[in-house]
């Protein structure tokens, strides 16, 4: 894997270089590193949760939280994937494989290192706010080039795929909530 590379394309994704995403669908070696800059964003968002967690209070809350977050990210982006290369191909006349969206749609993730600082007290939410809106232009930009789509049909796809993320993360997040709480009333009887 190309650190150097890497970086570049993260550059090139967040300022919405539709020939790079064009360049990521083409190349199935940018494969490792669209899944780094995934894991990456996933990493930095889970600590952002930990950091949360930790800065109200709730020690128990902030692993709950760190593992929670890691792992619905991870998993967010492959049902995006899914879901933006089915409605695409299915629905909005999209040509490509799974593969070629996965890869832009792994750079079109890169405003989510945003949400290393979603911690910070009365800003975070403003951060992630940022880092969502970002990250749906870098989207709608991927799914564009990597199913060759005209823009109308790239929106349609992108709210298909956006709506089911939102449903997936809402799911994930009530969970993850009773799991906090159940959590941390097992830990304030434990200490």
């Amino acid at each position: 894997m190309d650190t150097s590379r890497m970086v570049s394309g993260v550059i090139r994704a967040i300022t919405l270089d539709a020939s790079f995403y064009n360049e990521v669908e083409a190349d199935p070696s940018y494969q490792q590193e669209a899944l780094a800059v995934v894991g990456l964003t996933a990493a930095i968002g889970a600590i952002g949760a930990f950091l949360s967690g930790l800065f109200h209070g709730h020690i128990l809350g902030a692993f709950v939280g760190l593992l929670v977050a890691f792992f619905v990210a991870l998993a967010g982006y492959f049902i995006w994937s899914f879901v933006a290369h089915w409605a695409g191909t299915q629905f909005f006349k999209g040509q490509g494989d799974l593969g070629e969206v996965q890869r832009a749609l792994g750079f079109a993730y890169a405003p989510q290192l945003l949400n290393v600082f979603t911690f910070i007290p009365c800003a975070g939410w403003l951060v992630g706010l940022v880092a969502w809106v970002l990250s749906l232009a870098t989207g709608f930009i991927a799914i564009r080039e990597s199913l060759d789509q005209d823009n109308t049909n790239a929106l349609f796809t992108m709210v298909i795929a956006t709506v089911v993320m939102i449903v997936f993360s809402a799911v994930a997040g009530a969970v993850a909530g009773v799991l906090g709480i159940t959590g941390a009333a097992i830990g304030s009887a434990l200490f």
